[in-house]
Formats: C-alpha cells, sequence, structure tokens
C-alpha cells in the first residue's frame, strides 16, 4: 500500500452506518502513521484510524466498493466504541483546501 493513503476507502464493516470515506488528512512515521477519514455521506461521522488498520484487507478497502458485503457492525459496535474526532482538517495534498495547486493532489483511487 502507498503511502501518502489514497482518498477514497472503504470500510467492511460499518461505522455509524456508514462505508464509504475520504481521507482528509493524514500523519505519523513508521508504526504510528494514522488517517483521518471522514463519512461521504455525513461529515459528522470522523474517525481516525491507525495505518496499520486501514491496510489490513479484513477492516478496509481502497476505493468504493458499491458490492461490497457489509454484515451488522463487527468492528464498531455502538458509538462508545469508535474513536472518533472533532479535527476536520484536511491536508494540503487532499484537494479539498484553497488554494489547489492540481500538481499536489493526492490520487482518489490507486492505480491497476
Amino acid at each position: 500500500m502507498i503511502w501518502p493513503p489514497v482518498k477514497a476507502w472503504t470500510s467492511k464493516n460499518n461505522i455509524e452506518g456508514q462505508v464509504h470515506f475520504v481521507a482528509i488528512n493524514y500523519g505519523g512515521k513508521l508504526l504510528e502513521r494514522w488517517v483521518v477519514l471522514m463519512s461521504v455521506l455525513d461529515s459528522n461521522v470522523v474517525v481516525k484510524v491507525p495505518w496499520f488498520q486501514l491496510v489490513d484487507l479484513s477492516n478496509w478497502e481502497a476505493g468504493w466498493d458499491e458490492k461490497i458485503n457489509i454484515e451488522a457492525a463487527k468492528l464498531f459496535n455502538n458509538k462508545s466504541d469508535a474513536i472518533t474526532t472533532d479535527f476536520s482538517h484536511p491536508s494540503i495534498d487532499s484537494g479539498l483546501t484553497i488554494p489547489i495547486s492540481e500538481n499536489t493532489i493526492r490520487p482518489w483511487f490507486e492505480k491497476i
């Protein structure tokens, strides 16, 4: 998996009823890397996920998978289990800031 992370992610489990997320920020070094994800449909659902969990294919998939078989939330059984954050400042290469430079925007999806 490449670093910095692509922007589009699908959770294999519901997180507060959401499965499609945008990586709005990231940081850390080596084993301490993390990614802040915001739900595509509900911007109130923001989670900070350690990189090692994000690249675990049993929890997350890069891109937006419309055919994913979502079971009842295994990863987070209720809101208190999720580590949510009110940190929603996008990274400079997110493409969500002004001004935007096309040369520095992270890709949405991995290149095939």
